[in-house]
């Protein structure tokens, strides 16, 4: 499970903040939609704004307060009212602003998969619990747990979007969303773009060919826009943050069988990789291969 340690968390959050929006828009149907982009100390969370005409429908939350209360900030500035949170996973980069949120758009209705909601249930109380611990002040002052949603779609304003799955990423249950009316899929965690990966929870054969068959199911959509989970201000939300995720998963699977140490499996991820973000998910992926 996704969690800090004390040390990185520290120096995460010593950084400046950062935010991006991006936007694709539509033929018909839907407006768009907007992205905002955490800083590092958000751990480079994409949160997705999926505009109707005078609606909106927010996927994923970010984790502290800064972060969320930049993207209520933008999602008040579209001038739609926001009607649904759609949380992906159980991750609390992606949940622990939902508290946040609610307090900006009370009429809001939280949601998540029937299968996430009780991983959510069981998992982020004491995640909090345990931030708040470390960093006082910077994390909401409770959790919200998403309602548990039947469907297997969502809609806003008359447009049917898409849920795949739950699929498999860097957790075990993602649910991403493929929004046909603008020919976009919203990935969550399945991808990621310009960063290192969360490969923490995937450090076998079988759990790395799980994940590869969902990069194959969302690349077989054909959409033009894709949105990954995380990502850096200015990257690509196109076909080649799943080629990025790939190919990094790829490299994964082979250092494990080919280095010794804690030190060789981290040199071997970070050669030619220097320039990506989220070194932390490195260091928690070598640290789950070698515990200290």
């Amino acid at each position: 499970m996704f969690i800090l340690d004390r040390r990185t968390f520290m120096a995460a959050t010593g950084g400046a903040f950062a935010v991006a929006a991006t936007g694709t828009k539509a033929n018909a149907g839907l407006s768009g939609t907007e992205v905002f982009t955490a800083d590092d100390a958000g751990f480079l969370v994409g949160s997705t704004v999926i505009l109707g005409e005078k609606k909106a429908l927010l996927i994923d939350a970010q984790i502290n307060v800064p972060s969320a209360t930049r993207l209520a900030d933008m999602i008040t500035a579209t001038g739609r009212t926001l009607e649904t949170i759609w949380i992906t996973h159980v991750h609390p980069d992606h949940l622990l602003g939902l508290a946040v949120l609610m307090d900006r758009f009370p009429d809001a209705r939280p949601l998540t998969h029937k299968s996430i909601r009780p991983l959510i249930e069981q998992s982020a109380p004491g995640t909090l619990a345990y931030l708040s611990a470390t960093a006082p002040g910077v994390f909401a002052d409770r959790v919200i747990i998403p309602d548990a949603w039947e469907g297997d779609s969502l809609s806003l304003e008359g447009e049917r979007i898409d849920l795949l799955g739950p699929l498999h990423g860097d957790t075990g249950l993602i649910s991403a969303l493929h929004l046909p009316a603008l020919d976009t899929v919203i990935t969550s965690d399945i991808v990621v773009a310009d960063t290192h990966v969360w490969v923490e929870e995937n450090t076998t054969p079988e759990a790395l060919a799980n994940w590869r068959k969902s990069l194959d199911l969302v690349e077989s959509l054909g959409a033009k826009t894709i949105i990954p989970g995380h990502r850096k201000a200015d990257s690509r939300n196109d076909i080649s943050a799943i080629h990025h995720t790939r190919a990094y998963l790829d490299r994964w699977e082979k250092a494990l069988a080919d280095t010794r140490s804690a030190a060789e499996l981290h040199a071997a991820m970070m050669a030619g990789n220097e320039a990506l973000g989220l070194p932390y998910a490195l260091e928690r992926a070598v640290g789950a291969i070698y515990p200290k």
